[in-house]
């Protein structure tokens, strides 16, 4: 009977280790996780006012986000229609995605960041998710996300000068398992050149289930705000999700955007007293019941004047993050 199960079991764990093996591993090589792509360049006349724009667009599946559903085709291109409607409407000069797939099964293999890039010069896209298959959400296996290629990305109108993408550090206290396949934390640098100045953006995304890993990779975010905010204009956008420590509900004694806002060179886009004037207009999660602020963007007063910020309410279902846009001024050097 034991050699029965043994000849029984053995040959189904070596073939759940093969595919554990198989699953998590990655398509890409090291050097193709960060690419900058200059486009088919579009006529772009200098002025005193630029915009940006920070959008979790939460892979364009609306408030179907992880959740174990099937979910049609027809939604993704419409969502992917309604988001390439907003932004040529609002026309950022600069947007910093987060969330955007670039061939994933979950959204039928649609490379979003090609299509959402038209109008723009230039394009930096950053993987933070390549493997092979995804077995979340668990159950049932046919709603799997199965291959995932997925992650940020930066689209300008101005010249990119350079730019690199930074791993934060991950939960130290999940399982092997989890870790296997969860997504890397990243800080998107980009550099850029507008209107003769040198200008820096950081995208970011922190984590979203661990206070303690968040903290800690917003530590890691500001050494590199640290190394860049001295020197000129920066401005640093992206999903942070955690709320701002003045927020009339707070979940926790979390230390996370506190840790911004007491930068001495970061100023909010939104600052206290604009945010409590009328906080729930200003809530970007989510898009079904918003409920809380969990995007934002920072920038360096002594260089740089905001204009305009509006939480961008219209965008509506497209994802379950609204986007955030601010117009700001350069002050002279």
């Amino acid at each position: 009977m034991r050699k029965v199960l043994l000849y029984v079991l053995l040959p189904l764990i070596l073939l759940l280790v093969a595919f554990y093996w198989w699953a998590k591993s990655a398509s890409l090589e090291q050097d193709q996780l960060h690419n900058e792509i200059e486009l088919a360049h579009q006529e772009f006349h200098d002025r005193d006012t630029f915009s940006v724009m920070t959008y979790n667009i939460g892979y364009l599946s609306g408030m179907t986000n992880n959740l174990p559903l099937t979910v049609p085709v027809d939604l993704f291109d419409e969502n992917l229609q309604k988001a390439r409607t907003l932004i040529d409407k609002w026309q950022p000069d600069l947007i910093g995605f987060q969330e955007i797939d670039f061939r994933s099964r979950r959204s039928y293999n649609r490379d979003q960041l090609d299509s959402l890039a038209a109008g723009f010069n230039y394009v930096v896209r950053s993987v933070n998710w390549d493997k092979q298959y995804v077995p979340f959400p668990y159950w049932p296996p046919s709603v799997h996300f199965g291959k995932m290629l997925s992650g940020q990305a930066v689209l300008s109108r101005f010249p990119v000068t350079g730019s690199k993408r930074m791993v934060l550090t991950g939960p130290q206290a999940a399982p092997f398992y989890y870790k296997a396949f969860y997504l890397d934390r990243l800080v998107q640098v980009v550099e850029l050149k507008i209107s003769d100045q040198a200008v820096v953006l950081l995208n970011v995304h922190l984590e979203a289930f661990d206070q303690q890993t968040r903290e800690l990779q917003a530590r890691e975010v500001l050494q590199v705000v640290d190394q860049y905010a001295a020197q000129g204009p920066l401005l640093l956008i992206g999903d942070f999700n955690a709320r701002p420590p003045y927020a009339s509900e707070t979940i926790s004694d979390e230390k996370t955007m506190a840790m911004f806002l007491d930068h001495p060179l970061l100023s909010p886009a939104l600052d206290q007293q604009q945010y409590l004037a009328s906080e729930t207009e200003h809530f970007t999660y989510d898009t079904a019941n918003p409920y809380e602020k969990l995007d934002y963007i920072f920038y360096t007063p002594r260089s740089i004047e905001p204009v305009k910020v509006a939480t961008v309410r219209e965008a509506g279902q497209i994802s379950d993050h609204f986007p955030l846009y601010m117009s700001f001024k350069l002050r002279p050097q």
